[in-house]
């Protein structure tokens, strides 16, 4: 684990690097204006000979719950000046395209899922989480015999910190080992061999942060986001026209006249 820490950080300081410098984490306002947050994260997977072997992997580590779940959709990330929250960012706003490039090379990891987003964000008692799911491996359908590639729930929420908590499985192909008969399998070899990630953490905005696992890692980076502030249209107000009174002769008045001689 601590070779492939350091494996870790070597492929990702040239990304890191490249970041903008971030300001500390901040809580929620005291107004009533809710607090919007843009997340990343990059899901992937270890390849390398060997990776989660010395784990102890149970047949089934039951699936994430989709209790009060959305999904993220897809279209611009403003509709009528205000941000989409869960609406998936297209790749120009996304802050680890590098770190995704440099895994795709690697012979380490490989690139599961990587997806931007922002969201206004809640009490951890109130906050959604964000579900999100990939085709199977083979590209069929998803069915009881076929689970997706990846699957899971993410849920960012704010009390006094900001907080995640990650859960994801991971269904990976075991097609050509060696079939072992028991009271289960009845001689067929499972098909997929399943790595569950269960993770709670406390984040920092601007703050890259990395969670461990034998087989599953997860990189994912909080910045703090201030929507765009309505356009104010000046309407021009009218002057009103002064117009001079007209000089009038008090009533009774005669008209002097000059004297003559």
């Amino acid at each position: 684990m601590r070779r492939f820490r350091e494996k870790l950080s070597a492929l990702l300081i040239g990304a890191l690097m490249m970041q903008p410098m971030m300001l500390p984490a901040a809580g929620a306002d005291n107004d009533n204006a809710p607090v919007w947050y843009q997340f990343e994260v990059l899901i992937f997977e270890r390849i390398a000979p060997g990776a989660g072997s010395t784990e102890g992997w149970p047949d089934d580590p039951g699936r994430p719950s989709p209790s009060n779940a959305t999904w993220f959709t897809k279209g611009q990330p403003l509709e009528h000046n205000k941000p989409v929250a869960f609406r998936a960012l297209p790749a120009e706003e996304k802050s680890l395209n590098d770190a995704w490039r440099q895994m795709r090379r690697s012979r380490d990891y490989r690139p599961l899922y990587h997806v931007a987003w922002r969201q206004p964000m809640e009490h951890p008692d109130k906050a959604k989480q964000v579900q999100f799911s990939l085709l199977p491996a083979d590209g069929a359908k998803v069915s009881d015999f076929n689970p997706p590639k990846l699957e899971g729930t993410l849920k960012f929420s704010i009390k006094r910190y900001l907080h995640l908590d990650a859960d994801i499985v991971l269904h990976r192909s075991t097609r050509g080992s060696t079939a072992q008969a028991n009271d289960d399998n009845f001689g067929f070899t499972p098909r997929f061999q399943h790595y569950r990630m269960r993770e709670s953490r406390r984040m920092r905005s601007g703050k890259l942060h990395y969670i461990d696992h034998p087989v599953i890692g997860l990189l994912t980076i909080a910045e703090r986001y201030e929507p765009p502030q309505p356009e104010i249209i000046e309407t021009p107000v009218p002057v009103p026209t002064i117009v001079p009174p007209t000089q009038t002769r008090p009533q009774g008045q005669v008209e002097q006249k000059p004297a003559t001689q």
